[in-house]
């Protein structure tokens, strides 16, 4: 029964391949190219497995920017990771370490995809995001394998991969307008706040700002699914 859950959710995946694998392709390709060595972005892609947050950790460091930040970004950026967990963790209840072992490879994607194949069991979420974790690296590899064969995308003028990378990495997920409201509050923070602080200052407040917007919003959302209180 649960080797057929897991194979459930595995499956139910695979479609989002033809988004994750080119991504990771563009993200190993990329990271080789800005100086980090294929152990650096494989073990990037194995630790951190958020293309969001590599996508932005790299961009960050060709800006050079100090470590610390890249840190701090990763942790706002994968906030709302910690909200679906505990939404997890109500409906599942699993044991510690399962939990553990699902929660590190949970994104929102696994979680969309798990809910939407019910019933949503531990294993059938674990399938989903096991899926989505071997795409990602696969991907990841893929592109470190080609970097060495291919030159420079600065060689073309297409520098600004990482950033459109980033945008068609996050605008799957905009559909719907619980996602897009903490991307607009976002937007105005980092549009209001480049006026009076250093860019990488004004944008790690504004990730700060929507990862709260989210937080508010889900609390709303989940206020209204119970009902009143008794």
């Amino acid at each position: 029964m649960l080797h057929s859950a897991f194979i459930r959710g595995f499956r139910a995946m695979l479609p989002l391949w033809l988004g994750a694998v080119p991504s990771g392709i563009a993200f190993g390709f990329t990271a080789r190219h800005v100086g980090l060595d294929a152990f650096e972005a494989q073990a990037m892609s194995l630790l951190v497995f958020s293309a969001p947050a590599q996508m932005a950790t790299i961009d960050l460091l060709v800006r050079g920017v100090t470590p610390v930040l890249p840190v701090v970004v990763t942790l706002s950026v994968n906030a709302q990771l910690a909200l679906i967990s505990l939404a997890c963790g109500r409906i599942l209840r699993p044991g510690i370490w399962p939990a553990a072992a699902v929660a590190f490879l949970l994104t929102e994607g696994s979680f969309a995809v798990a809910s939407a194949a019910p019933p949503l069991t531990l294993a059938s979420l674990g399938g989903a995001a096991a899926s989505m974790y071997l795409a990602w690296n696969l991907g990841t590899l893929l592109g470190l394998a080609s970097a060495d064969r291919l030159p420079a995308l600065t060689h073309f003028g297409l520098d600004f991969v990482i950033p459109l990378t980033l945008i068609a990495v996050l605008g799957r997920w905009l559909r719907e307008p619980p996602a897009r409201h903490p991307v607009v509050v976002s937007a105005l923070a980092a549009t209001l706040l480049l006026l009076v602080l250093p860019s990488t200052v004004a944008i790690l407040c504004a990730a700060i700002s929507g990862a709260l917007a989210g937080t508010v919003q889900f609390r709303d959302r989940e206020a209204m699914w119970n009902g009143p209180s008794s």
